[in-house]
Parts: structure tokens; C-alpha cells; sequence
């Protein structure tokens, strides 16, 4: 949180143990079959720009202030700053909890770059097994709070007294990934509910049929599959239903793209303009959160600079588990750090002669399947489609198979991206190689799966 110092990138926390333990075997990437809209703004955005973001855009259309004379407590930003455009980097964790506000059903961090203009959310699956930090449990024991030394994510927040609770989790978060977090949002379910039916309702292509119910939560969930506009109970039912055949990560899946509509629609010129007193009265009547007025007006000036190709949406690289007779999620500590490394702190990424690369998005890109598994280039396409790339049809690669994954591109500099969503891949520059109209070309390898 702020005034915590920075932990540097190649720092992790030495509180780990044997509930780190990697899975027997090796994680595969997420890949899910679905194809999403294009990436938009994500919900976190929403949310922090939900009364600053409405208060520009009402001050730019009326010439007045919605606020009046209010001046709140402001963060390290002056507005002198914001005004001026200067960069800024900010990492903000949100929760979603459920009525009685004690477990988090939804959990992500967002980290915005104003140089870079781009935007990350990286999900942590509710389930994630964690040893509570030496900082947490001080906080446990100073306030008499009864607690398991190794436990779910989520049960941070219930095992937490109403005034510590989110600061817990927030500090549990960033023993876990090794960051300093600026602000927290919490978001119970009935604003939750209040934010869907003040827009009017939320599009969404329900993936299947849910139907379950867990009276003792007063948890009653019935929707059928197919596009349909969800209002603000339904919406509730969908991003609280769990019985996916991928348990937590089709669970996200689902919450990423029903969000990233949500945010469409919430952030829309027209939806703030005609929305201003709901958004406003939601935010700081029914949305817990340590962003004041001030620093969302503040923040609100960086909105126009979101560069739509750059919202990139991540999961917390692991695997499900069992653990004697429980249910975990085992994060692995190496790929968490690359992770980690790559969205926190690596400002810049060189290709090997040196060139800044540049992102693969809003270029053209094939996928070839040269591999043994069928239906491998769709699930890669759809994936890549879903974080926002431009993917033409698959194809079958003819020509001679190879382990490695070949990423063929028509200018040096592009393609680096790409790497990290298989397995064992390297970028070539063979323009001359390339199909008419493409720009990037994948050939996927033996040892993809």
C-alpha cells in the first residue's frame, strides 16, 4: 500500500514453505476455446474512474464541477500533474465480495502505465494456497483474530476485523506477488447489482446452461446458455457460479468477459453523462475503496490515453490441487515472478539486435497448426483473439514439422509478445515467407499442447 517501500523485481517474500510445492505435473497454459470481443477497458478502470471519469467528462460538456468545492485527501499526483499529463504507474487490487462482505469471490490487480499506455489485470483465483505474511498475522494477533497459518487467498479477508480487512488482503497480496499496491475497491453485490441495472443491463454470451443453488449462501443461480442482456441479478448469478469443468480459471474466464462488457458499457460518453448521480452515489455510498474524490478527479485526466490494443487481461500462472482432502490453487513461484516481472517491471522489451519491440497488435496474424494435436491453431487463434489480437482463420502448416514454435514476421521488432503463449517459441524475420496479407505467422511445433 502506499508508503510501503518497493520491493525490487527480482525479490520475492521469504515467507515460503512446503505449501509452495509445485504441482507433480507441469501446468499447461490456459487455453480456452471461446472467442471473445475484443478487449476493452477493464472493470477495475470503471470503478476508479466511476465519479473522476464522470466529473471530466460532466465538467468538459457543462463547464461546471459536479463536486463543487470539494477537496478530499489527495495521493502523491498533484493535480498540477494530472493536468500537465505527467506519467504515472498505479496498482490497484479490487474485490468483489459476497453479501455479508466477508468472502471475496472476485479478486484482481490492475496495473496502469501512463508512458506506455497500457493496462493489465491479472486475476488470483480465490482458491490460491498461501502462508499468511508475518505483517497479516501481526495484525491477526494484535486484534485477537483466530486464523490458519496456511490457507485460501480469500479466507484472508474473512479471518479479518471490518477495519483491517482489506488492508490484510492487500498486504497478503503483495507478500504474494512481490509488489506495492496503491489503492484497494471493494465492491460488494448489491452495488455490484445497482451498477448493472443503472446502465441497463449487460450483453453477455452465457458460455453454458448454470443452474445451482446453496440456500445457506441464498445463492439460487438458473441462466441459459446463449447472448443475452443480463440484468443486475443475473448478472450476479453469472459471475458467482463455480460448477466449470476448468474449476477456478473457467470461473475468471467468465468474470473477464462479462466485466470487459460491463466496462464497455459503464465507460461509454453517453452512460456517464446520463448516469452522473448513480455513478457518484454508488461509488462512495456502496463501494468501499481509499481512492477519494480527489485522486479519482486526478486520474480521470489519464482516461483518453488508454490505448485500446494495450488492456491485456492475465490468471495467476498455476494448477488445481488437492492438498490432503482440500481443494487448492498452487501458484508457481517461477512463473508468477516472469509474470510478475513482465506487467510490474519491465518498462521496456529489446528484441536481441537491440530494436524496442513493439506490439503485435492491430497487425494481421495466421496460425498454422504444424503440430499433432487437432483443433490446436482454433484454440490458439480464439485465445490470442480474446486478448485483443487481429487472428485471420487457422490453417494447416505443410511443410516440414519441427518441436519448436516458429513466430514468422514481416518487420523485426514485432512478435515478441507472442513468445510467452507457448511453450517453446522463438521469433524469425522472413517476410518473404509470409502469405499475402499477413504479417505474422505462427507455425505451431510438436511440443505445443
Amino acid at each position: 500500500m502506499r508508503g510501503k517501500q518497493r520491493r525490487s523485481s527480482g525479490h520475492r517474500s521469504s515467507k515460503r514453505d512446503g505449501s509452495y510445492e509445485k504441482p507433480q505435473k507441469k501446468r499447461k497454459p490456459f487455453r480456452p476455446i471461446r472467442t471473445f470481443f475484443k478487449i476493452v477497458v477493464s472493470i477495475v478502470m470503471a470503478f476508479l474512474i466511476l465519479s473522476g471519469g464522470a466529473a471530466f467528462a460532466y465538467y468538459k460538456v457543462t463547464g461546471e464541477s459536479p463536486f463543487g468545492g470539494y477537496v478530499g485527501s489527495g495521493s502523491n499526483l498533484n493535480l498540477l500533474d494530472a493536468m500537465l499529463g505527467r506519467d504515472i504507474k498505479l496498482n490497484v487490487a479490487v474485490f468483489g465480495t459476497d453479501k455479508e462482505g466477508k468472502r471475496t469471490d472476485v479478486m484482481f490487480v490492475v496495473h496502469y502505465e501512463s508512458a506506455n499506455e497500457s493496462l493489465d489485470l491479472l486475476s488470483l483465483p480465490r482458491d490460491t494456497r498461501v502462508s499468511v505474511c508475518d505483517e497479516v498475522a501481526k495484525n491477526y494477533e494484535e486484534t485477537g483474530r483466530v486464523y490458519n497459518q496456511v490457507t485460501k487467498l480469500n479466507a484472508i479477508h474473512s479471518y479479518s476485523d471490518e477495519d483491517n480487512c482489506c488492508q490484510n488482503t492487500v498486504l497478503q497480496i503483495e507478500d504474494l506477488l512481490g509488489i506495492n499496491i496503491d489503492h484497494y475497491i471493494k465492491i460488494d453485490l448489491d452495488a455490484f447489482r445497482k451498477i448493472v441495472d443503472t446502465v441497463g443491463g449487460v450483453e453477455v454470451d452465457v458460455p453454458q446452461d448454470m443452474d445451482y443453488e446453496d440456500p445457506a449462501q441464498d445463492l439460487y443461480i438458473h441462466l441459459d446458455a446463449g447472448l443475452q442482456t443480463l440484468n443486475g441479478e443475473q448478472a450476479e448469478q453469472l459471475v458467482r457460479f463455480r460448477k466449470y469443468p476448468t474449476g477456478d480459471e473457467g470461473r475468471i474466464e467468465v468474470q473477464q468477459l462479462f466485466l470487459k462488457a460491463l466496462a464497455e458499457k459503464v465507460l461509454s460518453s453517453e452512460s456517464i453523462l446520463k448516469n452522473l448521480p448513480e455513478y457518484i452515489s454508488i461509488l462512495y455510498k456502496d463501494v468501499q475503496t481509499d481512492i477519494s474524490l480527489t485522486d479519482a478527479v486526478k486520474y480521470a485526466n489519464y482516461v483518453g490515453k488508454i490505448d485500446m490494443n494495450k488492456i491485456n487481461m492475465q490468471t495467476l500462472p498455476g494448477a488445481g490441487q488437492y492438498v490432503g482432502n482440500v481443494s487448492y490453487f498452487i501458484h508457481d513461484p517461477d512463473e508468477t515472478s516472469l509474470l510478475v516481472d513482465q506487467i510490474f517491471y519491465q518498462e521496456h522489451v529489446t528484441t536481441p539486435e537491440g530494436q524496442t519491440a513493439s506490439s503485435s497488435k492491430g497487425l494481421t496474424i495466421e496460425v498454422c497448426n504444424g503440430g499433432n494435436v487437432n483443433g490446436l491453431a482454433r484454440r490458439f487463434s480464439d485465445k490470442l483473439a480474446a486478448d485483443g489480437y487481429t487472428v485471420t482463420e487457422p490453417t494447416t502448416y505443410d511443410g516440414t514439422q519441427v518441436e519448436k514454435t516458429r513466430i514468422q514476421v514481416k518487420e523485426a521488432g514485432t512478435g515478441s509478445d507472442l513468445v510467452s503463449y507457448f511453450a517453446n517459441a522463438a521469433v524469425e524475420t522472413a517476410p518473404d515467407e509470409l502469405p499475402t496479407g499477413v504479417d505474422i505467422r505462427i507455425i505451431l511445433g510438436t511440443g505445443e499442447s
